[in-house]
């Protein structure tokens, strides 16, 4: 099997064609944070969930490959943690939704991203009350 002229050297032939379909994935990322517009909710720490999803630009990990330059979800998680670490409390889930968006699009390889932002530990009968957003590049 021959490679296609615009297959890499050793990158395999699959004989798919990238669409600009790729997601970056964090989910789960538990966090300790002041978070909370209820007085009851100032003054101390809670539990918040976030799922984050960065869909990148078409051709990718063609720009990978010959660029090196990538989305990072490490970059996010560090982003999420010194927020919950350092930011001091914050009123509502969306306002951080919204923070971890803006942060993500500021990658010139991410197209968009939807961020989901959730409270584990406000009701026993839920998993998680909270938002999701989803925000393109302009």
């Amino acid at each position: 099997m021959s490679a296609r002229p615009d297959t890499p050297a050793g990158q395999p032939e699959t004989g798919l064609t990238e669409d600009g379909t790729d997601a970056i994935l964090i989910e789960g990322l538990l966090v300790a944070a002041e978070i909370g517009i209820l007085d009851s909710e100032k003054g101390r720490r809670q539990a918040v969930c976030f799922d984050v999803e960065i869909r990148t630009v078409p051709g990718y990990r063609r720009i990978v490959r010959e660029t090196g330059r990538f989305v990072s979800y490490a970059d996010t998680v560090e982003f999420i943690r010194n927020k919950a670490s350092e930011g001091g409390h914050i009123d509502l889930v969306e306002d951080w939704a919204e923070a971890v968006a803006e942060f993500a699009l500021s990658n010139s390889l991410a197209e968009s991203v939807t961020v989901k932002v959730t409270k584990p530990d406000i009701f026993a009968e839920a998993a998680g009350v909270g938002i999701r957003i989803t925000r393109r590049r302009a």
